[in-house]
């Protein structure tokens, strides 16, 4: 099963060369850059959304377990950026307190908890509305310590995303670290009227998995969840990366020959390779505003109109295991 999932993936990445753009639509008349300034885990937004917005970039990816938002506020009214002229994601926390220690839940069965915790994120970003807004993780992520059903609690939560849409508080809705099986009993729910615009997960080249040690609750597996991918692929629903440069393989050396073949950095490969598989991603620029810059503009040169990786290369990066 595996072997026909990559055999599939290595043809769509052949169909996909040369055809990179710089947004896709991921709802009717959303259209969502392919590449965003993630702020989490050691990306500050307060160096990294002014060179990002100065080199090109558009997307800015948040979440209110981030506890960044306000900070985020600050740096884009200090860039003078209009609204319309950038695109921010930003999320409600479901099911991935559990992966912070035993006790800790954020799943409810009111659909209203998201609309009111989307509300609170407004309040810091200081906007009106987002264009994109994401469940942070199914339910199950809670595991045996769970107070509620989490197929149940999914539900409820995306309800109360519906009613946010609905609303007008966000242009677009979706989730994140959602697999087959989530999306599946999620889709299936008699309450879910619209389907994920959005599903954003871990994927690279060869990232190790991230299991919680506190609860053995796993966010994520290694690698890429090809199973997901097609499955979202099929369903009409935008595949988001992210963790693309925490598992970009910098010292294998046919990567870097690949780079060096196309005067471009492993980066820039490792990104590329996420694109051309038909995903588009979310990544940070560290904390020195010296090297955000820098970061930034590489980042951003993966559009190299002169650049895409051919299928055979895209077939070694495919195979490359953690």
């Amino acid at each position: 099963q595996e072997t026909s999932l990559l055999c599939v993936m290595h043809s769509l990445s052949t169909l996909l060369l040369a055809a990179v753009p710089r947004t896709k639509e991921i709802a009717p008349g959303v259209h969502m850059p392919t590449m965003s300034l993630g702020t989490c885990c050691g990306s500050d937004p307060s160096v990294g959304v002014a060179p990002w917005l100065a080199s090109g970039g558009v997307g800015i990816d948040t979440a209110n377990d981030y506890h960044d938002q306000p900070a985020i506020a600050t740096a884009l009214k200090a860039t003078g950026a209009a609204r319309d002229k950038i695109f921010l994601t930003t999320k409600v926390p479901a099911g991935v307190a559990a992966l912070h220690g035993p006790g800790k839940l954020d799943c409810s069965l009111d659909p209203q908890r998201a609309v009111d915790v989307l509300k609170e994120n407004l309040a810091q970003l200081r906007m009106t509305h987002v264009d994109l807004v994401l469940l942070h993780g199914p339910c199950e992520l809670q595991g045996t310590a769970a107070a509620v059903d989490p197929a149940k609690a999914n539900a409820a939560q995306w309800q109360g995303m519906q009613m946010a849409l609905s609303s007008g508080l966000t242009r677009a809705i979706g989730v994140s670290n959602y697999n087959v099986t989530h999306l599946e009993a999620l889709l299936a729910a008699p309450t879910t009227r619209v389907k994920p615009a959005v599903n954003q997960c871990q994927m690279s080249i060869n990232g190790s998995a991230f299991c919680s040690p506190e609860t053995g609750v796993c966010l994520h597996g290694p690698g890429h969840d090809d199973a997901t991918i097609a499955f979202c692929r099929t369903h009409n629903i935008t595949y988001e990366a992210y963790d693309v440069m925490s598992g970009c393989p910098f010292h294998d050396a046919r990567l870097g020959a690949i780079a060096r073949a196309h005067g471009m950095s492993a980066a820039q490969v490792c990104f590329r390779w996420t694109l051309q598989r038909g995903a588009i991603l979310a990544t940070g620029t560290g904390h020195n505003a010296t090297k955000a810059a820098l970061h930034s503009k590489d980042d951003l040169g993966t559009y190299d109109p002169n650049f895409e990786l051919t299928g055979e290369e895209m077939a070694y990066l495919d195979g490359i295991r953690p």
